[in-house]
Formats: C-alpha cells, sequence, structure tokens
C-alpha cells in the first residue's frame, strides 16, 4: 500500500502549479537546483534548507517506490501518459531511454501536455515500470501538493534533479525513503557482491548481510541483481509517514507558493536572459 497517497482529480491550485511546472519544467529544475545551492550560503543557507524541506514535504517531492506499488497506483489511475524524463533531457548524462515517466488524472491533462505525450495503457505502463529494473532507473511517485500524486518518474541517478537534492545537499524530502527497504536472507546469500553495484546509496553490505534502511531508498533495484534470491523487500518499521496538510499547513503553503516561490522563480528566469 502506498498511505494515505491519492490519485484523484484535482483542485484549482494544484491545476496552476501543475500547468506552471509542465510550461517551464527545465526553468523549474535550474530553480530547484539554485535553491540547493544557496542552501549552503552563509547566513541564509539554515532558512533555505528548512524551506526547501517544507517544500518537498507538502508541496512538491517524491518517494521512492517498488513496482508493485506503482502498479497499484496506476490501476486506480483514471488515464496514464508517458513523456519524456525532463531531468534526462535537461541534464543528458547518459544513454538511459527517456521516454519513461508516467503522468496520470490531472496531470496527464495539464503537466503531460507540454511533454510530447502519449495516453497508454495500464499494460504498456507496466512494462515501462518492470523494465526500468533492466536500465538501473529508481522509481519515485511524485505529489503536487501531499497526499496527491501525479506521476510516477523512472529516473537515473546521474539526471535525476529530485535525487541529486537529496544525496548532494541533503533535501531528503525531494526523495523520501519508500515504504519497504530490501532485506538479505544470509542463507541464500552467495556474497557475489553484485547487488552493490546496483545500490545506488550503497547501503546493502552482503559481507555482514545487513542493510542500512536509513540509506535504503526502497526503489527495491537491488533485488534484480541478486541471481540467488538473496534479497527480498519488507515494509520498514517506521516509515516516514505521507503527510495531509491541515488548514494551516494550507495557508502557509498558498501564501510561500504565491508569495515567495513565484516571485523568485520569475526573478530567477528574468536574470537568465
Amino acid at each position: 500500500m502506498c498511505d494515505n497517497h491519492q490519485a484523484g482529480e484535482a483542485s484549482w491550485i494544484r491545476r496552476l502549479i501543475m500547468w506552471v511546472y509542465g510550461e517551464y519544467v527545465g526553468d523549474t529544475l535550474d530553480f530547484y537546483m539554485f535553491l540547493a545551492r544557496l542552501g549552503g550560503a552563509p547566513l541564509i543557507g539554515g532558512a533555505v534548507r528548512f524551506f526547501a524541506h517544507q517544500y518537498g514535504k507538502y508541496l512538491h517531492g517524491g518517494r521512492a517506490a517498488t513496482v508493485e506499488e506503482c502498479m497499484e497506483i496506476l490501476s486506480r489511475a483514471g488515464r496514464i501518459t508517458v513523456v519524456d524524463c525532463a531531468c534526462r533531457e535537461k541534464n543528458n548524462q547518459c544513454e538511459k531511454p527517456r521516454r519513461t515517466c508516467l503522468v496520470i488524472n490531472t496531470g496527464a491533462g495539464l503537466f503531460g501536455k507540454h511533454q510530447k505525450q502519449n495516453y497508454i495503457s495500464l499494460e504498456e505502463a507496466g512494462e515501462i515500470i518492470s523494465n526500468s529494473y533492466n536500465y538501473g532507473l529508481i522509481r519515485s511517485i511524485t505529489h503536487c501538493m501531499t497526499p496527491n500524486l501525479y506521476a510516477i518518474c523512472n529516473c537515473c541517478p546521474c539526471c535525476c534533479v529530485p535525487y541529486r537534492l537529496r544525496t548532494e545537499f541533503g533535501i531528503r524530502s525531494a526523495v523520501e525513503n519508500g515504504n519497504y527497504s530490501a532485506s538479505i536472507d544470509t542463507t541464500k546469500c552467495k556474497k557475489c557482491r553484485e547487488c552493490i553495484k546496483t545500490c545506488s546509496e550503497k547501503a546493502v553490505n552482503p559481507d555482514s548481510g545487513v542493510v542500512d534502511t536509513d540509506k535504503c531508498l526502497g526503489c527495491g533495484l537491488c533485488l534484480g541483481s541478486c541471481r540467488h534470491g538473496a534479497l527480498k523487500m519488507v515494509e520498514r518499521v517506521n516509515p516516514t509517514p505521507v503527510l495531509t496538510p491541515g488548514p494551516v499547513e494550507k495557508v502557509l503553503m498558498y501564501t510561500a507558493f504565491f508569495g515567495i516561490i513565484l516571485p523568485l522563480a520569475a526573478v530567477f528566469k528574468l536574470s537568465r536572459k
């Protein structure tokens, strides 16, 4: 299960945010990286990092997911489209397939229409999700105002902006750990160490038979590398909860988006011309 994540239709504010993001996705990704770097600045860095973390938790962030979780979400979606991965289009650091990101429901009509989308069936979407293993792509479910989902991203560690925000700048809410983590069956493990090559977080340690659950994203990529069936996904004891903002949080989100995010993003875009 995906906690209380929802994949329903959107309110006007979510529709606006998704439209803006879809229209200016390249600029938005650059803006996110700019803010992340600003988090290392003296005096204001701490405030920027705090704001970025809250932004990811409530407004626009993601969470690693297993194939089964993704398929559950897709099975409940009314519309599914496939689009080019915006991060890989932007960063262009690898040769992995780019047409791998799935946008659902209202996101398909707003965000997806700016990204050369094609409507696809549940079966076609399932093939994309399953094939992500073969290319070493991390699956993450993405929300626009928790707990509402609009996309399932299949991206690579070298290009993915949310993943870089997490690993390079410590903004974990950009890609939270999933609801499951890997576990090693030491009776089956042959210590071939193939799982270490596929684990981007270096959370799997076959020598000790232990998985660092804090580091483990919960993406399940390591399972595909184990020829001996020694790895499986198990539910986390204390997963990071999916937050549903109350009235106060919603007011703060709206204020932050219209009073801070949009003006800053506009200035950022104009400064690059």
